[in-house]
């Protein structure tokens, strides 16, 4: 059978199809809504997105004022904290400044011969510190003010210099001596009155043995100053001096 156009001329003749001017306004039309499309989607996904991102600061201002307070309620022990760290820091200060007098009057009592006499002892922290009724020789005085650091001031009296010059090399055996110094050392003319600190028999310097006069010198303390030895919080800590005849 042979195939038959319905359609009648007149509209044949007035239909273009697609490629026709009214064709392209179409595509016109289908292209901006496209784009409009296109520009809704990304203004919901942009607004999605700064509204995601306003709630997560949210979420962290909330956490930042909750970490303020448990701050705010922990400042307490920080500051008890801190202030019994200070507190430890100043007593380790005064205990390692604080000299063992202690150990050094046993240091002494063990190294001095029996036939060697003390008549007098001073011990000082620094030089220059006043002990009421006590002192050492002048000499003694004058070497003192050398260093400034722990010392005893000595004198007395043995039955020889050999004697003497071995008390020099045995006070150095003492535990933190660093060195001694003899300013003067003679024959006494008369005997001295005066008690012996050594674990012989007391009694004076015998008539025609050797006196000395020496200075002793220890480790220098930390925070030491022209008064005494100062504490790591800047009060003075009352410095200790000893002195006296027997022992």
């Amino acid at each position: 059978m042979r195939a038959v156009n319905l359609i009648p001329d007149d509209s044949r003749r007035g239909w273009r199809g697609p490629v026709g001017g009214s064709g392209g306004s179409v595509y016109v039309l289908l292209g901006a809504l496209a784009v409009a499309l296109a520009l809704v989607t990304l203004y919901v996904l942009t607004t999605n997105r700064i509204s995601d991102q306003k709630a997560k600061v949210a979420g962290l201002q909330a956490q930042a004022s909750q970490a303020q307070s448990a701050a705010a309620r922990l400042a307490p022990y920080v500051e008890f904290a801190k202030l019994a760290q200070a507190r430890t820091a100043t007593v380790r200060g005064i205990a390692s400044s604080r000299f063992d007098w202690h150990g050094a009057l046993a240091g002494l009592s063990r190294v001095v011969p029996a036939n060697t006499s003390l008549q007098s002892l001073v011990g000082t922290v620094v030089p220059g510190v006043t002990v009421g009724g006590a002192g050492g020789s002048a000499t003694g005085a004058s070497l003192r003010g050398d260093v400034s650091a722990p010392a005893f001031e000595l004198t007395g009296c043995s039955d020889s210099q050999d004697d003497v010059a071995r008390l020099v090399s045995r006070l150095r055996l003492i535990d933190g001596v660093t060195h001694v110094s003899l300013e003067d050392t003679q024959k006494s003319a008369n005997g001295q009155s005066g008690a012996s600190v050594s674990s012989g028999s007391g009694g004076g310097c015998p008539k025609g043995s050797p006196t000395f006069d020496m200075v002793v010198f220890f480790t220098p303390l930390a925070n030491a100053g022209a008064d005494g030895v100062t504490s790591v919080s800047s009060e003075p800590v009352s410095s200790t001096t000893t002195s006296g005849g027997s022992r």
